[in-house]
This record gives C-alpha cells, sequence and structure tokens, in this order.
C-alpha cells in the first residue's frame, strides 16, 4: 500500500515534470546555462530591466515617485510613455534584495514569470478537466509555445500568469454567478493592467465577451438574481471596488494621453494578424523551418511569427469543428458532455480572433480601435499572448479526451505527447532572440566609469560618436545614470516628449539645446560626456 509521501510525489509527478521541461526546453536555451544571456535585444529587454529597477527603487524608498524616472530629464512622469511593470516588480525586487544584480535579477525574473505563466495555465486547465496529463500539456502550449519566440523582444508581455486566472474566475462565476467570482475575473484583469497595459487592454475584449455569454447563457438565473438587492448591491461593489484599485495606474496614463498622439488607425492595421500570420514562423524550428519565408514582406515581419506550433494549431482546428458541430446538433452536447463553460469559451475565441485578425486592408479592429485606450496600442500581433489561452484550452480538451479513452495507458502516452511537444516546439539554442548579458554590462560599465566622479543628483547628456540606431546608446547612459543616481537627458520608450526627437536621433550638442531651451533650462547646469 503506497504511503501519503508516495501518493502526492505520483500526484506531483505532471506537474514537476512540466516544470522540468519548461526549464530545460524553453528557459536555458535563452538564457544559456550559466545565464550568460538575456531574452531580446539591446533595446526593450533593457528598457524593462531599468523599469524594473526603477520600481524596486521605489519600494524601498530610493526613489520618491514611481512615475519621475531620472532619465529623458526634466520631462515630468516619464514612466507614462512607456510601461510601469508594477504588478510584476516585486518578484524583480526579491531578488534585488537577496544580492543579486539588476541584470541577473531581469534574468530571474523572466525565469518566474514563465514558470508562473505555466502554473496558472495548469490549475486552471486541471480545474477544468480534472485531468492532471491534459493541463500539463496545455500549460506547456500558453508558456512555451513556439509564438512565445516573436514576443522575446516584448520583455514587457513576459507577465502573462494573470489570463488564465481571470478565465477561472469568469468559468467559476458562470456556475451560479457569485459576485466574488465576478469580481475576482475583473480583479485578474486589473492586475493584468498592473503587469502589462498592453495585455492588460487586449484581455478586457475576451473577458468581456465571456461574461456577456454568460449571461445570456444564465438569463433565467439573472432575471432572478438582478431583482436581489444583496446580490445587486455586491455585484456593484465589485465593479466599484475595482475601478478604485485601477484609477491610481489609470489616471497617469489618461493624463499623459493629453500630451501625445493617437496611434493612425492607417498605421497600425499592417499589425493585425493575417490568418497567414499563425502558419508564419521563426527560422531555427526542429520541425517548422519551412515557414520561416512565410510573411516575410510584412512590414515588421518577425512580429507576424506567431505560428502556435503542430500540435497546439492541430489541436485548435479539432477542438472548433466539434464543438461547432455539438452546438448545431444540441444531441451531441449531452453524448460528449460538454459544459456550457466550454462552448462559451469557444465563442468567446471565435469572436476574439475574429476581432483581431484581418484580410488585406479589412479588420474588424476598427471596432475596438475606437474604445478608449485601444488607438494607444501600436502593435496588435502581441494579441497572440491571450489568443494562446485558448490554443492550450483546445490542446487540453484534445487530450482529456485522448486520455480518457485510452485510461490503461494514459502515462505512456502523456510522456509520449511530452516528448512530441518539445520536439514541435523546440527552438535551436542561439536562434531565439537573446543577447549577451555581459556585453551589455561592459557597455554601461565602461560608461560608468566616465561618470563616476559626476556629483549624484546632477544632470548629465552623453553624446557619443555613433553609426546606426542610437537606441542601445541611450539605454547605455539610462542604465548607468540610474547605477549613479544621475538625472539623464538621454533616454528610450516608445514614444517621447515634443521636442526631444531630434535628441534622441543624434544625442548632438544642437539636438541638446534645443531640448534644453524647450525645457527652460542651460547647458551650464549639465555635465556632457562623449
Amino acid at each position: 500500500m503506497l504511503s501519503a509521501r508516495s501518493k502526492h510525489i505520483i500526484n506531483s509527478f505532471p506537474f514537476l515534470l512540466g516544470v522540468t521541461l519548461v526549464i530545460c526546453f524553453f528557459l536555458l536555451p535563452i538564457l544559456g546555462s550559466d545565464l550568460s544571456y538575456f531574452p531580446g535585444h539591446m533595446g526593450d529587454g533593457r528598457l524593462v530591466t531599468y523599469i524594473l529597477e526603477h520600481a524596486y527603487n521605489f519600494f524601498i524608498g530610493k526613489e520618491p515617485s514611481l512615475w519621475n524616472a531620472p532619465f529623458m530629464h526634466p520631462e515630468p512622469n516619464i514612466i507614462t510613455y512607456s510601461e510601469n511593470l508594477v504588478g510584476s516588480a516585486p518578484f524583480y525586487s526579491v531578488f534585488r534584495l537577496l544580492g543579486a544584480d539588476r541584470e541577473t535579477s531581469f534574468q530571474l525574473w523572466f525565469v518566474v514569470m514563465y514558470l508562473l505563466n505555466y502554473a496558472c495555465a495548469y490549475f486552471f486547465l486541471n480545474w477544468q478537466f480534472k485531468n492532471k496529463y491534459a493541463a500539463v500539456l496545455g500549460g506547456l502550449v500558453f508558456a512555451c509555445s513556439m509564438a512565445i519566440q516573436s514576443q522575446m523582444t516584448h520583455a514587457q508581455t513576459f507577465p502573462r500568469y494573470a489570463i488564465p486566472l481571470a478565465f477561472w474566475m469568469a468559468m467559476l462565476f458562470m456556475k451560479n454567478l457569485k459576485p466574488a467570482y465576478f469580481f475576482g475575473a475583473v480583479f485578474m484583469v486589473v492586475y493584468q493592467f498592473y503587469c502589462s497595459l498592453y495585455l492588460g487592454f487586449f484581455l478586457v475584449i475576451p473577458i468581456t465577451l465571456f461574461l456577456l455569454f454568460t449571461l445570456i447563457n444564465k438569463r433565467e438565473l439573472f432575471t432572478e438574481l438582478v431583482k436581489n438587492m444583496k446580490w445587486l448591491s455586491f455585484m456593484i461593489v465589485s465593479m466599484v471596488a475595482n475601478v478604485l484599485i485601477i484609477l491610481p495606474l489609470i489616471l497617469p496614463y489618461i493624463e499623459r494621453s493629453k500630451t501625445v498622439e493617437a496611434n493612425l488607425y492607417e498605421n497600425i492595421i499592417s499589425t493585425v494578424p493575417t490568418l497567414r500570420s499563425f502558419f508564419y514562423s521563426q527560422d531555427g524550428s526542429l520541425l517548422w523551418s519551412g515557414l520561416s519565408e512565410v510573411g516575410l514582406k510584412y512590414p515588421d515581419s518577425w512580429d507576424h511569427q506567431i505560428f502556435s506550433g503542430g500540435i497546439a494549431t492541430l489541436s485548435l482546428f479539432v477542438f472548433s469543428v466539434f464543438i461547432g458541430l455539438c452546438i448545431f446538433k444540441k444531441k451531441m452536447v449531452k453524448k460528449a458532455k460538454i459544459t456550457p463553460e466550454t462552448i462559451v469559451l469557444f465563442l468567446t475565441m471565435g469572436l476574439t480572433f475574429l476581432l483581431f485578425i484581418r484580410y488585406q486592408g479589412y479588420s474588424f479592429y476598427r471596432i475596438l480601435y475606437a474604445l478608449p485606450g485601444f488607438d494607444s496600442l501600436g502593435s496588435m500581433t502581441r494579441i497572440i499572448n491571450i489568443e494562446l489561452l485558448f490554443f492550450a484550452f483546445a490542446t487540453a480538451f484534445i487530450a482529456n479526451v485522448i486520455f480518457n479513452r485510452y485510461k490503461k495507458i494514459a502515462l505512456p502516452l502523456f510522456l509520449l505527447f511530452s516528448v512530441l511537444f518539445v520536439v514541435d516546439n523546440y527552438f535551436k539554442e542561439g536562434k531565439s532572440y537573446r543577447t549577451k548579458k555581459e556585453l551589455s554590462q561592459e557597455q554601461v560599465n565602461s560608461l560608468i566609469e566616465k561618470m563616476k566622479k559626476i556629483p549624484e543628483g546632477s544632470i548629465v547628456s552623453y553624446e557619443p560618436e555613433f553609426d546606426g540606431s542610437p537606441t542601445s546608446y541611450q539605454i547605455d547612459a539610462m542604465l548607468a545614470g540610474q547605477s549613479l543616481g544621475l538625472k539623464m537627458i538621454n533616454g528610450y520608450t516608445s514614444t517621447s516628449p515634443h521636442g526631444y526627437s531630434s535628441y534622441w536621433r543624434e544625442m548632438s550638442s544642437d539636438a541638446r539645446e534645443k531640448w534644453l531651451k524647450i525645457n527652460g533650462l542651460k547647458s551650464n547646469d549639465v555635465f556632457i560626456i562623449h
């Protein structure tokens, strides 16, 4: 007879196997076994590092304001030009408190983000299907699909673990319309905003659709409950509480939107995925390198590389056909034991894909573009971070059917499918978007040496001679200044303040003087570093 400890190990085995696969076949090929690389290029990855470090400094009282970071000086509330990542910054801060340096803490934060993405998807899917094997496969799709390779240059999208939790709460709400679960679903959307504004906006759409479909499906119960003042009061309080929670985050961005031009629809329509995008892979896959030329002619084609792997794509197709047939033939719903939650999620999935896809120059995304805040988003291919949950659900659904049909050989089948998933989604080391950590540290440390005698709190302009893009030099200056407690005129964000763009491009004395004049400053107040 098995002991309680042995049973616990057996029960935990599938989940822990998934953790092992995430680390060995996804994280280590990106980071290197000695953590010598960080995900992304010298741009957004290091900008996110800076923002996480700024949040950490704010948490420990070293910086007086979360919004006023010392770059692009003296522009106020400069963080509102970009993500703030305050929702996931506590994880980064733990590693800083334990003594890890800034760059290593960023790498470890990346590890934690992807383990949380896997774990939260696993627990949601295990709750839904009551099948650990199916939940592992679905969790791996959500966390480690090859589609995520295209997101390596967008480190601000790494914290995605609130997405499955939001759907989990929404499905619990659907069962009996309890206000506590409604609060939980909306709170997870709010928390996703705190983790990533982009994904927060995207998550609003499918969760809103799911809740609307829920009320339609439960219209009789809803009609009864809405007459109950206690239930109605709890629902109102739940919504108001979440509004109050998000206000401190969103109000500074609303204020910033008054001074920043919105993205024109004509400029962002090319970033909305096409059907071809879902079959476009980054070069470096073991099996799918033949798909690496499918979307080469697209503007910013690397962002369109959102092929989710053969297993996930096939699972989504089979799931869609099967549930579609069940909806048209209601007898199949009872026979196949399809839950109402599954049908509602299927409808949510279908509408979400429809809203975030284009054919040539036409897209229903124009409807969303008219909503507040959506005109500030500039890269619609990032919706794959949300849609991967649908791929994950479909994969777990199909796997659950197979494992229940062949219960006697479920474990060998699970191990086989785990191997197939790795082969299906594995990227060769060195092919992922990644950068040598030592390279960044050498550049920043070299600049620190030049600036280390400048008094803390001084205003500094770094103006090197360079060819090509200024991004790396600007971020070198930001990180060096952050290390020394200096106020840097240098800076890099997705957009920039009025009058700053010439300095960003040139880093020259003329551009600096123009920026200083706009802000009422003089060069006598600035240390110039070449």
